[in-house]
């Protein structure tokens, strides 16, 4: 299989909502992107194998750089890894954005705790802001003033991964939601105090400060649209109602919420859609008007 072949399936079975809206993209940009989320993937899914000792996983990470950072290894690069470097040899991504992702991942691997929103929010830029960064270049966004939005609307997606996972990642021993929080509501900081179904009470409003911060950040994403090519701003703009979708029913399902994993169905994804599309139409004047001081 090639790289772009494994590239697609892997967006297929690992994410149905981002490869949603990832058929908007048009086809140069959407081959950059799928190579891109296929490195995420594989190099999440390697470091989260818990079958694997903690020791095995950290060389494991270092192996990962390597492969695909260094020209110079060549031998034995798994077809996720050989996507990647194509990628970097075919578009421009500071190499600063992808080793801030392993960095990340590396917080996870040592289930590293975030004691207030700030510090969880560290953690969110170099899982998620730094891909929504890497996003802009494959998409070919020059302005400046794309970045940051470009860096929120990443960030609210991951604070909404966190609120819908919370039960799943305590099973796998880790703690997003900030210590302070926990101490204030008189929680040990132990992950299976989040297991316990008598705790998810006090844990919903916790849930609920996450999801309002991001909001507030998807709004800024929502800034950020009008900088992106037409149809990837359709993209962007469909993930991001979707995404912000699960939060919302996240919300809604209460102490319900972790009981089983919350997701949209195709309808209302079809319906968020149009949503998306709607944002995105409210940007042409601001397209018009650039064209037009470019002489384009």
């Amino acid at each position: 299989m090639n790289t772009q072949s494994y590239s697609y399936a892997a967006i297929q079975k690992g994410s149905l909502s981002f490869s949603f809206a990832s058929k908007l993209f048009e086809g140069s940009i959407r081959n950059r992107v799928v190579r891109l989320y296929a490195w995420c993937r594989y190099v999440d899914d390697q470091i989260d194998n818990e079958q694997t000792s903690f020791e095995k996983r950290m060389q494991l990470l270092q192996v990962l750089a390597k492969q695909s950072f260094d020209p110079l290894v060549s031998a034995d690069i798994p077809p996720a890894i050989r996507a990647f470097r194509e990628l970097r040899a075919e578009t421009y991504i500071p190499i600063e954005h992808p080793v801030d992702l392993l960095k990340g991942m590396s917080m996870d691997l040592c289930q590293q705790r975030y004691y207030s929103l700030s510090d969880l929010e560290i953690y969110c830029y170099r899982v998620a802001g730094v891909v929504g960064l890497m996003m802009s270049h494959l998409m070919d966004v020059e302005d400046p003033s794309a970045y940051q939005h470009a860096i929120d609307l990443g960030l609210a997606m991951q604070l909404t991964n966190i609120s819908r996972d919370v039960v799943e990642d305590a099973r796998m021993g880790r703690i997003y939601l900030p210590e302070m929080w926990l101490e204030n509501a008189g929680l040990a900081l132990d992950p299976k105090v989040l297991l316990q179904t008598e705790n998810h009470k006090v844990i919903v409003p916790m849930v609920q400060m996450l999801l309002s911060r991001a909001e507030a950040l998807y709004r800024s994403g929502d800034q950020g649209l009008k900088f992106l090519p037409f149809r990837c701003a359709l993209a962007v703009a469909i993930a991001r109602e979707v995404y912000s979708a699960i939060g919302h029913e996240v919300i809604k399902r209460g102490e319900e919420a972790w009981n089983s994993r919350t997701w949209i169905p195709l309808h209302r994804k079809l319906l968020l859609g149009v949503k998306g599309v709607a944002k995105v139409l409210a940007t042409i004047p601001f397209r018009f008007k650039q064209r037009t001081l470019h002489g384009r």
